[in-house]
């Protein structure tokens, strides 16, 4: 948006993509500008040949949800209607279903909104400071950014609801033990953890990596008979490409520790 502070920075190492939440003075609070931002940033990371995306926050929080205090020149006296967002709020429609394998690296606050694109991603990783929780009700809103989807995938239905109506806040060895994230770092090594996890991630095939990932999704969606169908298409599509002799020897090699 002209004449203001870029509020969602995108970094190209390689393979992989890193967003930054970038509001550190408001703990990375979103704006509407900022959703409009990632809604952008998602859909060209989407396009591109990246293979893994990393989404973190700049500072110590993820991000803690809506800047209910107007911290970004957009007070709460003039809510954003459906007709401002737009289709904005679908970022965390691209996180979840981009061709990429996306990271969230979380620390300190992640709450609302924050939590809702924390929770699109493939794979959570998060520092015993991460705090979680849906905070919707503590504000009296029903929640988005697609949340309560996911966190019914993630964590069932029981937990999800008790999470949603009482939305306490849960920290990261709370968030590890009930699978929400699947690994716990120490602060001052998460982003560095995150990075070498998702360098690891590109270095296998991109072709088997992204039909992988379209298996995850369609898994989701699909009833077991139409997956195995489309599943096993896919697998077929892999295994016939000219080089797939020679990767199965490498890998016989491999395990062979020849």
């Amino acid at each position: 948006m002209s004449g203001e502070a870029a509020t969602v920075l995108l970094e190209r190492r390689g393979a992989v993509t890193i967003i930054t939440l970038s509001r550190p003075e408001r703990r990375n609070a979103l704006t509407v500008q900022m959703c409009r931002e990632l809604y952008d940033a998602t859909r060209e990371v989407a396009a591109s040949d990246a293979r893994v995306v990393v989404l973190r926050g700049a500072g110590n929080d993820f991000c803690v949800g809506a800047d209910i205090a107007g911290g970004g020149g957009e007070g709460p006296s003039s809510p954003p209607t459906l007709e401002d967002l737009g289709s904005i709020h679908h970022a965390a429609t691209l996180l979840h279903t981009m061709p990429q394998v996306t990271i969230a690296a979380i620390d300190g606050g992640c709450a609302g909104a924050g939590f809702g694109w924390a929770s699109a991603c493939d794979l959570r990783f998060a520092t015993p400071e991460a705090r979680f929780s849906t905070a919707f009700l503590n504000v009296g809103v029903s929640g988005d950014m697609g949340l309560e989807w996911f966190l019914m995938r993630i964590v069932g239905p029981a937990r999800t609801r008790e999470m949603l109506f009482f939305p306490e806040k849960i920290d990261g060895r709370q968030a590890l033990e009930m699978d929400l994230v699947t690994r716990l770092f120490e602060r001052e090594d998460l982003h560095d953890q995150a990075l070498a996890l998702a360098g690891q991630l590109c270095a296998r095939e991109p072709f088997a990596l992204r039909m992988m990932k379209a298996n995850c999704i369609s898994a989701e969606e699909l009833a077991i008979g139409e997956f195995i169908d489309i599943e096993t298409a896919r697998q077929i599509h892999c295994t016939n490409r000219p080089d797939m002799g020679a990767r199965m020897a490498e890998a016989y090699r491999k395990s062979k520790g020849s």
